[in-house]
């Protein structure tokens, strides 16, 4: 038992100085990965809403032929209506043009809500470049510092991790399991050393003969008040 409680210890310092290499880095690794997110996001936008741009403008250009056409026609029925020779022709072309003015109208409406989506769609590719600019050159920053604290520390980081595979592999699963519950119910403290005769994790006075227990460092005891497995470092009161 005083061997396994020595390597959860180890497994300990371990996870302690673990902790503060992520706090080194702080929240440049979820910061970074939250710009690139919405630098792509942004530009998979702009991508969508400028091939909603071609398809608007092919649809234009559609209308303008199609105005331009009915334009045509309408000027052609409007010239016959000065060649008709009774009441009855002269109210069928009538009809014609009034037909003809009213598609082209709608053609014309069309082509005008064509034209308020394109603009929109520009005005937001615009939006988005700027956006994607001004986030571009803090991801740029962002990355340089994040790879300077990874090199301060990814070798002992590397080495760590390899360690604590070891030693996890040869502690018994079910206190694996307490410890772990514990550490990450606690941020990151699982284990800690008695300070004096009190836990050193809740600070709660602990009874004389679990000190003195405790300080035998020979089996595996837990606070009464938090659970936090307890040991002791040696240092006096």
């Amino acid at each position: 038992m005083k061997q396994t409680l020595e390597q959860l210890i180890k497994l300990q310092e371990i996870d302690q100085r673990l902790l503060e290499i992520k706090e080194h880095m702080g929240d440049l690794p979820v910061t970074v990965e939250s710009q690139e997110l919405e630098v792509a996001s942004l530009q998979s936008e702009n991508e969508q809403k400028q091939n909603r741009i071609g398809e608007i403008e092919k649809d234009i250009r559609h209308h303008e032929a199609e105005i331009e056409d009915f334009t045509t026609k309408l000027g052609k029925y409007k010239e016959q209506l000065f060649l008709v020779k009774s009441n009855k022709e002269y109210d069928a072309i009538s009809q014609e043009i009034d037909h003809m003015k009213a598609t082209i109208t709608e053609s014309e409406d069309v082509q005008l809500k064509f034209e308020e989506e394109k603009t929109e769609f520009e005005e937001n590719i615009k939006l988005n470049t700027n956006k994607i600019a001004t986030t571009s050159d803090s991801l740029t920053s962002n990355r340089a510092d994040l790879q300077s604290a990874l090199a301060e520390t990814t070798q002992e980081k590397e080495e760590l991790e390899s360690n604590r595979s070891i030693i996890f592999d040869k502690i018994e699963p079910s206190l694996l399991n307490a410890y772990e519950t514990l550490r990450n119910a606690r941020d990151g403290v699982g284990m800690v050393s008695i300070i004096g005769k009190a836990c050193g994790g809740c600070y709660s006075q602990l009874p004389p003969q679990t000190v003195i227990e405790i300080k035998e460092n020979n089996k595996i005891i837990t606070c009464p008040n938090c659970s936090v497995l307890q040991f002791w470092d040696g240092a006096e009161e």
